[in-house]
């Protein structure tokens, strides 16, 4: 099961890890500003998404754990932590690569509305149309489906460029923010070997 979902992450983030659910981690600062974390549920999935959408450069390390003490606080069984993984990737998937799946889900919903529709026209040229009206209701059923699909997709994308845009800006601050408090420390720190004054030759 471990190695399903280091797949199924790696294929969202473009990665080759060996153990992507691994929870030891180690960020440089460089990383950690340019990363947002959203889920609720687990940083592994999410943070391995953004950094591979993100360019940012990943490196496995094999290390030996302890033995296992207790079970995990994070989940009560490996059914919900499959359920609630997934609703992590597939949301931190949406939010770089929104096309693939509305897009993907467009184009079967297409698929599946053509064929009735294709069906109900040999049909009627064949002069029996009035007893398959049923198809050409399902085909339009569909294409509307591939329709909201197309509609969800441009809103998902005009929603991914102002997400981008944003990241920009908050990255911006947490960087003035570094800096700001990297100035204050120099300044406390000049401002107590001040205050000590210079030693006594007493």
């Amino acid at each position: 099961m471990q190695r399903v979902g280091s797949a199924v992450v790696n294929r969202a983030a473009g990665t080759r890890l060996p153990d992507a659910a691994s929870g030891f981690r180690a960020y440089s600062r460089e990383a950690l500003l340019r990363l947002n974390v959203v889920t609720e549920f687990s940083y592994c999935m999410e943070t391995i998404i953004q950094a591979g959408n993100k360019r940012l450069r990943i490196e496995s390390v094999p290390v030996v754990t302890n033995p296992k003490t207790r079970e995990s606080r994070l989940f009560s069984n490996i059914f919900q932590h499959m359920g609630k993984s997934a609703r992590a990737i597939v949301r931190s998937y949406l939010m770089f690569k929104p096309h693939v799946v509305l897009g993907s889900l467009a184009a079967l919903f297409g698929v599946a509305a053509l064929i009735p529709w294709i069906r109900f026209l040999v049909v009627f040229l064949q002069g029996d149309g009035a007893g398959h009206i049923q198809s050409l209701i399902f085909g339009s059923a569909m294409l509307l489906g591939s329709m909201l699909s197309v509609a969800l997709l441009v809103i998902a994308d005009l929603q991914r460029t102002t997400r981008v845009l944003m990241e920009d800006v908050l990255e911006r601050v947490k960087r003035l923010e570094l800096e700001d408090q990297r100035m204050n420390q120099s300044v406390r720190g000049s401002s107590e070997a001040e205050s000590q004054g210079p030693a006594s030759d007493d």
